[in-house]
């Protein structure tokens, strides 16, 4: 299965850094989660908009947004499905470095309970969309989407057959590092 990487956000409550960059136990914070999915991913892509030849020595494909001005991860989730080959593909952001393999496997076993649909992590009615199987099927459609000036991920995904995966039993690992307090607390925490 492809594994696009979600990394192109513009760091606003980062102080303007590249998330996917900044530092986070001794190794940029998308290199943890390159390290999870490398054992299972046929390919790896990474949806980035700046520092692409830094974030190129980690996966094998990088990919750019089509639309300009940082319009949202769905920009991101389209640019990776154009490059993606498997007939579903896990979408995976840059930021949850604490996420485990066990709980991925949960997921794409899930997802290939109902291939045609979107699978996608929650605790209970939460979603975390940017935890996600999505069908490559859906590309043209998110192309539609988002030729529509439409940029919701949560609307877009429910307008599709969906399923949830409930990972309460889980939820640190779906913890976003968003800001520098957060990872600085984290950092703390676990040394």
């Amino acid at each position: 299965m492809d594994v696009i990487i979600l990394a192109g956000g513009e760091g606003r409550r980062m102080e303007g850094r590249d998330k996917g960059l900044v530092v986070f136990q001794s190794q940029p914070m998308v290199a943890h989660t390159v390290e999870l999915v490398r054992p299972i991913a046929a390919r790896i892509v990474i949806s980035c908009n700046r520092h692409l030849p830094e974030y190129a020595d980690l996966a094998d494909q990088v990919v750019e947004d089509a639309l300009e001005g940082f319009q949202g991860p769905l920009a991101g989730i389209h640019a990776g499905l154009k490059v993606c080959q498997s007939d579903q593909v896990l979408i995976l952001p840059c930021d949850t470095p604490l996420l485990e393999l066990p709980l991925i496997k949960r997921l794409l076993v899930s997802a290939k309970e109902s291939p045609q649909g979107i699978t996608v992590l929650s605790e209970g009615d939460k979603l975390h969309p940017l935890h996600a199987v999505i069908p490559l099927s859906l590309a043209g459609d998110l192309e539609s989407w988002l030729a529509g000036g439409q940029r919701a991920v949560q609307r877009w995904m429910r307008i599709h057959p969906m399923q949830m995966l409930d990972a309460g039993d889980a939820s640190e690992q779906l913890s976003n590092l968003n800001t520098l307090q957060a990872l600085e607390a984290l950092e703390s925490a676990k040394s």
